[in-house]
């Protein structure tokens, strides 16, 4: 008998299909953030977004403080990545307030080979010959990107650079929480300590929203809570390497966005740059798939 095969029972096309999700919801909410920045600091609006994210995992938060598998020995590592991740949060809230936001998530695409190199230092584990080449060309790409000597960098794609290391720093902790902490427990230890980090410069710089503002500020943090969410589904339902070129889908969709709402478009170095990234990265993870095959 032929057993009929439903489309969602392949993992390779499941995991896709959320990525590319969270993707969608990365491009939306940068253009949130954009439409905001007109009338709120980033230091509200990381707040803001900060608060709608425990709000929204509130109950899950109550259930495991209820039941008491909320408990933590890492709260010092919990405390460095709150640390990286809300630098990170404000210089890219910055840089997608003041540069295209095409060029921001091209940046962004580094944040896996900084990863690597971030793994050899501190981790102490290998890195093959593949590995560091596409680190290599990596690089290259963010350099076309940003073509110094011939531009200005910017203070704007500055701080994007420091989101790219504290983000790829973040992903070391987070590597090394997951030892023992369950993703559910990282997800709400990450946005509770990132809210109480928050609050404190938020109130020197508040500007209570407006009606009007209210439909772009829960989009910021529905979008930025779905993303989180279909990124995790992503990964769990199949190989990095198969779900992280969809990773990259952002940058066309933010670019789609962009320029309906803003009339904006990156210029053709960003693509070359973002492409030159895209294959490093890939290239990378495809090395590094086939490197464990053979152990």
């Amino acid at each position: 008998m032929n057993k009929k095969i439903s489309f969602w029972s392949n993992d390779a096309i499941r995991g896709a299909l959320w990525m590319a999700g969270s993707s969608t919801m990365v491009a939306i909410a940068a253009s949130c953030v954009r439409h905001l920045f007109a009338d709120f600091s980033v230091f509200q609006l990381v707040f803001m977004r900060s608060l709608l994210g425990t709000l929204m995992i509130a109950p899950w938060m109550i259930r495991m403080a209820m039941g008491g598998t909320l408990q933590t020995k890492r709260m010092p590592l919990y405390l460095l990545r709150t640390g990286l991740s809300y630098t990170g949060m404000i210089c890219v809230f910055y840089g997608l307030a003041n540069m295209p936001i095409g060029e921001v998530y091209s940046l962004l695409f580094l944040v896996p080979l900084i990863t690597v190199v971030l793994a050899v230092l501190i981790l102490r584990e290998r890195a093959t010959t593949q590995g560091w080449i596409a680190c290599g060309i990596g690089f290259i790409g963010a350099l076309i990107i940003l073509r110094p000597g011939v531009i200005d960098i910017t203070l704007a794609a500055a701080a994007v650079l420091v989101t790219a290391v504290t983000y790829a720093a973040t992903n070391i902790c987070i590597k090394s929480i997951s030892k023992t902490d369950s993703p559910v427990q990282i997800t709400i230890y990450g946005n509770l300590l990132s809210l109480l980090v928050a609050t404190i410069p938020t109130f020197f710089v508040w500007n209570t929203p407006d009606w009007k503002d209210l439909p772009w500020i829960l989009a910021l943090g529905l979008c930025y809570l779905l993303a989180g969410l279909f990124h995790a589904r992503s990964v769990q339902a199949a190989d990095a390497r198969v779900v992280q070129p969809f990773n990259f889908l952002r940058l066309p969709v933010s670019v789609v966005i962009a320029f309906w709402l803003f009339a904006e478009l990156p210029s053709a170095w960003t693509w070359v740059g973002a492409a030159l990234i895209f294959a490093a990265t890939y290239y990378s993870l495809y090395s590094e798939a086939a490197r464990k095959r053979k152990i």
